[in-house]
């Protein structure tokens, strides 16, 4: 009998938390504009040491307002990801809303990315953490039975509240 391996994961906010957010009303539209925060890849590195996979999800609204392609989006996230490659740093997987606000059930804080990599993965809810710079994210992770929600300072990453 082939057991489906039960994960423990850490549900990671991109921007604010895995890169420095752009400029209020501002998106991150290209690789070049795409930086790193402060303390990431300690913080990535060490959810990794204490047994968590790591998912990405993020709002993308940039791509409903034309002002990002999808192409555009999936050039930032190879570069992103080749990045952490470098630093030994794995992601499991990135789930992403590319809709406009009220617009679907994916886009934070509706829990539809959470749903969506519940269904893809057998994943140990109570067992895992999300972190976020956004307090509506951390309290729809709480709601959807996240273990431990994380509030960060923005950019900040290392700076946990």
């Amino acid at each position: 009998m082939n057991m489906e391996q039960i994960r423990k994961i850490a549900f990671l906010d991109r921007d604010g938390v895995i890169n420095v957010k752009a400029a209020p009303h501002h998106y991150i539209t290209s690789v070049a504009e795409f930086r790193f925060a402060r303390g990431i890849f300690f913080l990535m590195k060490r959810l990794l040491e204490d047994g968590f996979e790591l998912i990405i999800i993020t709002n993308q609204r940039g791509v409903s307002t034309g002002l990002l392609s999808i192409n555009t989006l999936n050039e930032i996230h190879s570069h992103m990801i080749s990045e952490l490659r470098r630093r030994n740093i794995d992601l499991l997987d990135i789930f992403f809303c590319p809709h406009a606000a009220n617009s679907c059930d994916c886009r934070k804080p509706m829990p539809g990315m959470l749903s969506i990599a519940c269904s893809k993965y057998h994943i140990d809810l109570t067992s895992s953490i999300l972190i976020s710079d956004s307090i509506e994210d951390i309290q729809m992770g709480k709601q959807f039975g996240i273990g431990k929600s994380q509030l960060v300072i923005t950019d900040k990453p290392n700076k946990m509240l």
